[in-house]
């Protein structure tokens, strides 16, 4: 028993060591330094809020969003996706995640045609919510913060 254990101390040892070394080589070094220049290079600029976007409305939608909205039932809790596509991340699956396209699609909804989920669900229109008109601007208003 005791051999075997130490035979196992030497192979998790030998591991480690392995890692150390590739870790340490000069290919990590130069591979962090490319990905560096690049991050200096070109900084990720924040889209301008909308001027007709306020505090107030992203405050209203994530409430909104939350409840009586029910967008959290398909988007999820925090918005990074569940039946319907990650609100949080750069990647728009229709439009181009700008304000008005998102007030539009929310507005419209996702025909069958457009879903692109596996399980091929729509959104009705207002994501099939008794909203009203200005409550889905503070709702585009608050999922456009998410990913912007």
């Amino acid at each position: 028993m005791k051999r075997n254990a130490f035979a196992f101390a030497r192979l998790v040892v030998a591991f480690f060591a392995i890692f150390v070394v590739v870790g340490c080589s000069g290919r990590a070094a130069i591979v962090d330094a490319d990905v560096a220049d690049d991050l200096r290079a070109a900084p990720p600029r924040p889209a301008a809020r909308p001027e007709t976007v306020t505090d107030a409305m992203v405050e209203e939608g994530q409430q909104i969003y939350a409840g009586a909205g029910i967008c959290a039932v398909c988007h999820g809790p925090d918005a990074t996706g569940a039946i319907g596509p990650n609100l949080t991340d750069a990647e728009w699956l229709i439009g181009d995640g700008e304000y008005e396209q998102i007030v539009t699609q929310i507005l419209e909804g996702v025909s069958a045609a457009d879903a692109t989920n596996p399980l091929g669900a729509t959104m009705p229109p207002k994501g099939g919510a008794a909203i009203t008109d200005a409550q889905v601007r503070a709702v585009a208003a608050y999922v456009w913060t998410l990913s912007h």
